[in-house]
């Protein structure tokens, strides 16, 4: 690594920043703009360089695209994922993005909201006026469930698409454990919770393989409007071979891992903030009932409800789940005031960014006017990347939208949230920053003055 660069305070012999983040991640984090562009952080014997300008880190997403992997956290969970769309690079990231592209055109987005509608609806039949839930585990079963569905569709039993459900949170809790965990010793333990992981994947693996049989049996010559259909059709551009079974599973795992942890904290957090602002929230189901009154909500809902846009911009911004991001050189090239040598494990926070109050003035306000009065189009390049940048940028950034939007309509026309008195909810990093425990109440829309008084504010 060039010598060029900042070195973050706090570095203990041996141990390097380690204690420092054990201690506060969140504020270390944070703090590193105010040391430089470019700050040399040690994770324990491992120095890495932590890019902290927002033209620096648009830079390394699109200009120094290709001299770029995922890297070495990335590398401890490759045996798990295969060589899937996260983990692939260079050529071989092209041609897989092209063959999956077609799975989230608008079009297929546009049939996947049936499901999106369905799912929430179902789930959230099951609330009980007053009685609390986990808001936070009933966001990733919501998300979980609605993954599962749009992927096999209606040709794969609810029973089918609940066991992947069910198995899919353990697998990415296994892939972030082990992606943010030091060194390469614990995950090879025959530890208890690694013997769980390493069955859930197993398990996940076989009913993927089953679902797949199953589909195949099942098919009838009817267009289907599910991503498996999408991807058992994809076609290489310059071979015109197909995906094997195997890249397929893979393509599964990797397209889940990156959608939905983030999206269902995004969620909770969402929730989270509207019952701390109900002006906010009033707002929200004022245009929902306006835009939607009573029918299902349809993707082109999401352009119809500019309110609720603001508000989730605002949610990913001020609630990024995203902590960090990791890049590798793969070779030397110049990053701002010095040269990035090969191998150098890179870093940046879309999190610690999105909170610098040189480009989000009050930036810890919960405010979604602010992207009324400045859109994200005029802000500096790489100040705001909820779903990155360059040719790694997320390729299922309008499903996702579309299933935050649904999710909020559905909700919003029935309950109310509300954290109960006394409840205090910390952030949690992990590999995403999640609610450490947010038990919510559901009131039905217009009894809310029942639970607190409406000026409570958190």
């Amino acid at each position: 690594m060039s010598t060029t660069y900042a070195t973050a305070p706090g570095r203990a012999p041996g141990v390097g920043h380690a204690l420092a983040l054990m201690r506060g991640p969140l504020g270390f984090i944070q703090s590193l703009r105010s040391h430089g562009d470019l700050v040399r952080v040690d994770l324990g014997p491992m120095p890495a360089l932590f890019v902290t300008e927002p033209e620096l880190i648009h830079a390394l997403l699109t200009d120094r695209k290709d001299l770029l992997d995922k890297g070495r956290f990335y590398d401890k969970v490759r045996p798990l994922t295969g060589n899937g769309v996260i983990h692939a690079y260079g050529d071989e990231h092209r041609r897989q993005r092209a063959m999956i592209k077609p799975s989230f055109h608008r079009e297929q987005i546009a049939r996947y909201a049936t499901v999106m509608h369905e799912v929430t609806t179902r789930k959230t039949a099951d609330w009980r006026a007053g009685e609390q839930l986990p808001l936070d585990k009933a966001m990733r079963d919501i998300t979980f469930n609605i993954l599962a569905s749009t992927m096999f569709g209606s040709a794969v039993g609810k029973e089918a698409h609940q066991e992947l459900a069910d198995l899919l949170p353990v697998v990415l809790e296994a892939i972030m454990w082990r992606t943010v965990s030091p060194g390469d010793l614990l995950e090879k333990l025959p530890l208890p919770m690694n013997r769980r992981f390493d069955r859930a994947f197993a398990d996940l693996r076989a009913a993927i393989s089953r679902v797949m049989l199953e589909y195949r049996r099942s098919e009838d010559g009817e267009r289907r409007a599910d991503m498996l259909s999408m991807l058992l059709g994809a076609k290489d551009e310059d071979t015109g071979l197909p995906m094997t079974d195997e890249e397929i599973c893979n393509q599964i795992v990797s397209i889940t891992m990156a959608g939905s942890e983030t999206a269902a904290t995004a969620m909770a957090w969402m929730f989270y903030e509207l019952d701390r602002h109900p002006d906010i929230e009033r707002r929200v189901r004022a245009e929902v009932l306006e835009v939607l009154g009573d029918r299902d909500f349809e993707v082109a809902d999401a352009g119809r409800l500019p309110y609720c846009r603001t508000v989730l911009q605002e949610v990913l911004r001020v609630r990024q789940p995203i902590l960090v991001i990791s890049r590798r050189a793969v070779q030397d090239f110049p990053l701002g005031s010095g040269t990035v040598r090969a191998g150098t494990e890179l870093f940046y926070s879309p999190y610690a960014v999105h909170r610098d109050p040189e480009f989000f003035p009050d930036p810890l306000r919960f405010d979604p006017d602010r992207w009324v009065s400045r859109p994200a189009a005029v802000l500096p390049k790489g100040a705001y990347t909820p779903f990155g940048a360059g040719p790694r940028h997320c390729i299922g950034e309008q499903f996702a939208w579309a299933m935050m939007h649904a999710v909020l309509a559905i909700v919003v026309r029935r309950w109310r949230l509300v954290l109960p008195d006394g409840v205090k909810v910390r952030e949690m990093p992990w590999a995403t920053v999640n609610p450490h425990h947010m038990p919510m109440v559901p009131v039905p829309v217009g009894r809310e003055e029942s639970v607190h008084g409406e000026d409570q504010h958190r």
